[in-house]
């Protein structure tokens, strides 16, 4: 994977694809996960998505694929995820904290409706975090 560093102020961002807003009624699970509470996404691009949730620690994922919904519907099933970064929010409550996760490798199928997900979805760029 190519990386791409910008230097903005301070704060270097190595971000291939630039990180979108994502609508306030989208939310993300663990894939076949029913019993836990979904996640409020809060950006996303074609390389990962970050997302907030609220918890004292870290999450710990049982397992590496999450689904993304909006308005209760499923969007995109069983996205290949890994954690990169999880921190407390800095805007919030100590017990809010931010999610960032890398997208592993996906299907056409996957790559195709996160595309769709984005192009008809998203609405403003988000600030880098």
């Amino acid at each position: 994977m190519q990386n791409t560093q910008a230097t903005t102020g301070q704060t270097r961002d190595r971000r291939l694809h630039p990180r979108i807003t994502a609508p306030e009624r989208s939310l993300i699970a663990m894939s076949a996960d029913y019993s836990r509470l979904p996640y409020n996404l809060a950006d996303i691009s074609e390389g990962g998505m970050a997302f907030l949730y609220l918890k004292d620690r870290p999450l710990f994922l049982t397992q590496n694929h999450m689904d993304i919904y909006l308005d209760k519907v499923l969007e995109i099933a069983r996205l290949p995820v890994l954690i990169i970064a999880d921190i407390k929010h800095k805007e919030y409550s100590t017990l809010k904290r931010r999610c960032s996760v890398q997208f592993g490798k996906m299907t056409e199928t996957q790559r195709m409706q996160l595309k769709t997900f984005i192009a008809h979805h998203t609405v403003t760029t988000a600030p880098s975090v």
